[in-house]
C-alpha cells in the first residue's frame, strides 16, 4: 500500500475553485482528502498514479463509526461519475471527470483512486492562479454548501485572517448548482434553507467572524457583500502551516480581474491538454 501522506493544506486553482458541480458531504471530503497526495509543482506528473485511504481512516476523519468501508465506497463510486463544469464564458463551458479508475480491496478495507488525465492541470503544476485550503477546517464542515462558500472566502482571503467577497445571489446559486428545477432556486428557501445555515456552520465550526450585508434593488436582495476574519491563529496562517508551503504555494492576495485571470487559465489550461 502507499505510504500514507498527510499535507495540512491542499491546493486547487481558481478555475476549479470557481467551478460549477455538486456532490454529497462525504464524496466532497474525500476529494478534498486525496487531494494531500498532490503537490503543486511546476509540472503535472501524477498521471494514473493510484491514491489509497483505508475505510479506517476515512471514518476516523470524518467522524464515522459503523459501516466505514461502505460509506467509502458509496463516495467512492459517486466521484467516479461526479462531472465538474468549467465555464469558459456564459454560454461556454467544459466538462471534467475528477477520478477515472478506483481499486477496491475488500478484505483489507481500503481503496485507491487514480485522478484523470484532463483534471491534472487544476491541482498540479500550479503557478500562482490557486487557492490554498485548510484540509482540518474544510473536513469539519458537514454541509455540501458550507465547502463550496468557504472555499470561494479562502480564494479572497488576505495575509491578515480576513477578506471579503461580493457575489450576486444567482452566481452563488450557479456555484452550488441550484438550477431552476431545485426547491431551493426560491431566493426564500436557498437563503433560509442553504446560505444562512453554511454562513452559521463557518463561523461556528472555524471560529471565524463574517458579516453579511444585503445589497437590494427596491426591495430585491441581488447581491451579498461577506467579510470574514479568522479569528483562530493557529489555522491555515500559522506560522508552522505558512513555513510548510514552498515559494510556489503562497497565499493568493485579495481581488483579482476576475474575468482577465479567468481567461488566462483556461488558455493555460488548453495548452496542458493540449487543445487548440
Amino acid at each position: 500500500m502507499e505510504q500514507e501522506i498527510k499535507y495540512s493544506t491542499i491546493i486547487k486553482s481558481n478555475s476549479l475553485v470557481n467551478a460549477i458541480y455538486k456532490m454529497p458531504i462525504n464524496s466532497s471530503h474525500l476529494f478534498s482528502i486525496m487531494l494531500r497526495h498532490i503537490t503543486a509543482n511546476d509540472v503535472v506528473s501524477d498521471d494514473g498514479k493510484l491514491h489509497t485511504i483505508t475505510a479506517v481512516e476515512f471514518g476516523k476523519l470524518l467522524g464515522i463509526e459503523d459501516n466505514q468501508y461502505r460509506e467509502l465506497k458509496l463516495a467512492t463510486k459517486f466521484l467516479l461519475s461526479a462531472i465538474v463544469k468549467v465555464p469558459l464564458s456564459k454560454d461556454n463551458y467544459f466538462e471534467y471527470s475528477i477520478f477515472d479508475t478506483a481499486q477496491y480491496v475488500l478484505g483489507d478495507g481500503y481503496t485507491s483512486l487514480a485522478f484523470s488525465r484532463n483534471f491534472l492541470p487544476f491541482i498540479q503544476g500550479l503557478k500562482g492562479d490557486y487557492t490554498r485550503l485548510d484540509l482540518a477546517q474544510t473536513l469539519r464542515l458537514r454541509k455540501f454548501g458550507s465547502v463550496r462558500i468557504y472555499e470561494k472566502l479562502m480564494q479572497y482571503a488576505k495575509p491578515d485572517f480576513s477578506g471579503w467577497w461580493n457575489v450576486s445571489i444567482d452566481d452563488l446559486k450557479r456555484l452550488l448548482s441550484i438550477d431552476g428545477s431545485s426547491v431551493y432556486s426560491d431566493t426564500r428557501y436557498f437563503n433560509t434553507c442553504v446560505f444562512y445555515p453554511a454562513i452559521a456552520e463557518i463561523s461556528k465550526q472555524l471560529s471565524w467572524d463574517i458579516k453579511v450585508k444585503k445589497i437590494k434593488i427596491g426591495r430585491i436582495i441581488k447581491e451579498f457583500e461577506i467579510t470574514f476574519k479568522d479569528v483562530n491563529r493557529g489555522g491555515l496562517f500559522s506560522k508552522d502551516n505558512m513555513a510548510k508551503g514552498n515559494k510556489q504555494t503562497r497565499l493568493n492576495q485579495a481581488h483579482r480581474a476576475a474575468d482577465a485571470r479567468a481567461e488566462l487559465s483556461r488558455l493555460a489550461h488548453c495548452k496542458k491538454i493540449g487543445i487548440k
